[in-house]
C-alpha cells in the first residue's frame, strides 16, 4: 500500500512538470517494481529453504516495504510538502535506498541457495 502511495506521489509530480520530476520518478519507480521483485524471490527462497531463513520478512532499507509499512511514504510525503522543488532530489534518494535494499535482499537470497545444509546440533 505504502510503495502505491509513493508510486502515486512521483506520478503525480511528474505529470505536473515532466522537464524536472520525469526521470527521478522512473528511477523512484524501477526501483520499486526491484524492490517488490526481490520481495518475491524472498519469499520463494524462503518457502524452499524452510523455516530456518527469514528472508521474507526481512526488514528493508526502504521503510515503505518494511515492519513499519508507510513511515518511508509519510516521510517522504513531508519532505515534499517541506520542499516541492525538490522532488528530483529526494526522489533519486529514495529511489537509491529502495534499490539498494533490493540489491541486498536479492544477494541474500542467492546466498542462502549456494549454502550447503549444515545438520542441526
Amino acid at each position: 500500500m505504502a510503495s502505491l502511495a509513493i508510486a502515486g506521489l512521483a506520478g503525480a509530480f511528474a505529470w505536473r512538470a515532466p522537464d524536472s520530476n520525469g526521470w527521478a520518478a522512473a528511477a523512484l519507480a524501477a526501483a520499486l517494481v526491484l524492490d517488490g521483485l526481490a520481495r518475491a524471490v524472498g519469499t520463494r527462497v524462503a518457502r524452499r529453504a524452510g523455516p530456518g531463513p527469514r528472508l521474507s520478512a526481512m526488514p528493508s532499507v526502504v521503510l515503505a516495504f518494511g515492519p513499519g509499512a508507510g513511515l518511508g511514504a509519510v516521510l517522504f510525503g513531508l519532505g515534499l510538502v517541506v520542499w516541492p522543488a525538490g522532488f528530483p532530489v529526494l526522489a533519486s534518494a529514495l529511489a537509491g535506498l529502495v534499490a539498494m535494499g533490493a540489491l541486498a535482499r536479492l544477494a541474500l537470497a542467492r546466498i542462502v541457495l549456494k549454502a550447503p545444509e549444515e545438520p542441526e546440533v
